[in-house]
């Protein structure tokens, strides 16, 4: 999975989205894997809760056409509607985006210490099904001729659980939504037996989904088939405490199998001769009543899903050898996946280092200094506030602020031209965290310098034709077997840089292995980062110079004086 910020980015720019949508809208994403209040955006104001609420046009009149579009052009799907309210405000949702996140549902281990998974004391062979059927699997009707409910009430999802009872296997998918709010959130469910599809709305039933819920998921004897899930068993943990066993990932059978294509919209076209509509992919699903084409777009995730699973097991049964049980490793790789835990993103001394797009550009010691404190800020509102951090900063923005580096509240908004209300509603504030950001910005001079040093060796990995990159490859392999005593002299990126190649050289140094390559020693998460900044109610106090630590002072030192 990406890192919080990686995933965030590339959120951002995804399919169905033009390039400026992401600034206009102020989107931004907060999610973990292992994630003004003078001035309101339009339609934030919340009705009240209730079946009755509406969120949202919820037509096919809701779909947007490009100004000057061709003539017979489909019209785009809009991946954030600015028209919805907060599910939060509608809902009266409430989440705490600041304590670690506590798996209350489960047993702790016998030292207090952990959560114990429920498919921990599970062996994967357990889940196996080596029957072969004598015929062919039926291809389920069509999704016209199939029984739909939409669950929208208690009782309808009581109904379900019943019915979920009386099953051994069925399909589940997601879909998500990480726009006005800090962390996301589930806003709908789809599940498919053989004979019945069904919708939950997660947005109006979340405070009862996994007490009804948690049993049919937990349920070893039943199997669930999704697709490519890695997300998913997140957000299941994280807003339903929803736990997984008995899973089979068709996204990880793909793989094993070794297809062409790993998505869902590649097996639907593949198995069931299926063409989802993709522009519907990334629709804000936020939306309330849904339109009649993206109720059918969201069944498809599910409902010929149980059929293709059906022949992918007979295929990797078909293709397994005693020396490689290729079911068993989907099964692996399927229980890996669900003994994941939901862990809440915090704060951290290089949580700005994550911020995508951020190796792009090369920034001094105080322009960096400035996207620190910047990140901090939009941080604590955004958690404050449980609003997506792009949408109180998007990162485009913050970078040119710290650029430009303004010192009065004129220049401020000039850069920011009155899109983002926590900013307009915060001049002050901003302006005052910059101050206090370049008085202390000597302590980025040596991080400012890895990052220029790092991004020009990325840069000269691009330009090398590929006939040179198996040289440098090599070249680094032979490094990696320099006699122990003289490693201390190989630059501490070298082992990054040959990551990047060895992906195709493209873009810049991945996260990973450029926060391992300024790694702080104290790097104890907190909520708000106290090394170089303390956080007050409204406001940034500097940490005199002599209170920095002793970690980082060696940190700084190292840097700037490189061996």
């Amino acid at each position: 999975m990406d890192g919080p910020e990686g995933v965030r980015g590339k959120e951002e720019a995804a399919p169905g989205r033009e390039a400026g949508d992401a600034e206009e809208a102020g989107d931004g994403f907060q999610l973990v894997t292992h994630g003004k209040k003078k001035k309101r955006a339009s339609g934030q104001e919340g009705g009240g809760a209730g079946s009755g609420a509406v969120l949202g046009a919820g037509s096919v009149g809701a779909l947007t056409k490009d100004k000057g579009a061709a003539p017979g052009t489909k019209p785009k799907v809009p991946f954030h509607d600015p028209s919805i309210p907060r599910p939060q405000d509608v809902y009266k949702i409430r989440v705490d985006n600041y304590k670690p996140f506590e798996h209350v549902w489960l047993e702790r281990s016998e030292d207090g210490t952990r959560p114990v998974h429920p498919l921990e004391k599970l062996p994967v062979e357990h889940f196996v099904d080596r029957n072969v059927p004598e015929c062919e699997p039926v291809k389920p009707a069509d999704i016209e001729d199939t029984p739909f409910t939409l669950v929208e009430d208690h009782k309808g999802l009581m109904e379900l659980a019943k019915k979920l009872k009386s099953v051994t296997e069925f399909a589940v998918d997601l879909e998500h939504n990480q726009y006005r709010s800090f962390q996301g959130l589930t806003c709908l469910m789809q599940i498919s037996t053989r004979r019945e599809d069904f919708i939950v709305d997660t947005l109006k039933l979340r405070i009862y989904i996994g007490l009804y819920l948690q049993e049919p998921f937990k349920d070893p004897t039943k199997r669930k088939v999704m697709h490519g899930v890695d997300r998913d068993i997140m957000w299941l943990q994280r807003d339903f405490h929803i736990y997984v066993c008995n899973l089979f990932d068709t996204g990880q059978a793909s793989r094993v199998l070794q297809m062409e294509r790993n998505s869902l919209e590649h097996l639907l076209l593949h198995f069931c001769g299926v063409t989802a509509k993709k522009e519907y992919q990334n629709a804000d699903w936020r939306s309330r009543p849904l339109p009649e084409e993206m109720i059918k777009y969201a069944r498809e995730d599910t409902h010929y899903l149980l059929y293709i699973y059906d022949l992918m097991k007979q295929r990797l049964q078909r293709e397994s050898t005693p020396e490689n049980d290729l079911l068993l490793e989907v099964h692996k790789r399927s229980n890996e996946i669900c003994l994941q835990f939901y862990e809440k993103e915090l704060l951290t001394d290089t949580s700005y280092l994550h911020i995508y797009g951020l190796q792009e550009h090369e920034l001094n010691a105080k322009q960096l200094a400035v996207v620190a404190a910047l990140h901090g800020w939009r941080d604590r509102i955004a958690r404050q506030e449980d609003e997506s951090t792009g949408y109180v900063l998007p990162n485009k923005a913050l970078i040119e602020i710290a650029k430009q580096m303004p010192t009065d509240n004129g220049h401020l908004k000039r850069i920011v031209k009155s899109k983002y209300p926590f900013v307009e509603s915060s001049l002050d504030e901003i302006i005052y965290t910059i101050w206090n950001a370049l008085e202390y910005s000597y302590a980025f001079e040596g991080i400012a310098e890895q990052l220029k040093k790092e991004r020009l060796e990325q840069l000269a990995l691009k330009s090398v034709p590929a006939s040179d990159e198996t040289t440098i490859l090599d070249a680094e392999s032979d490094r990696s077997n320099i006699d122990p005593a003289c490693q201390s002299s190989v630059a501490p990126s070298s082992t990054a840089n040959v990551n990047v190649a060895s992906d195709g050289g493209a873009g810049f140094m991945n996260e990973t292995a450029l926060i391992s390559s300024i790694h702080l020693e104290d790097n104890t998460q907190t909520i708000s980062s106290t090394k170089i900044f303390e956080t007050l109610p409204g406001l940034t106090r500097p940490i005199n110079k002599d209170a920095l630590s002793n970690n980082r002072y060696q940190l700084l030192k190292n840097l700037r004086d490189p061996l």
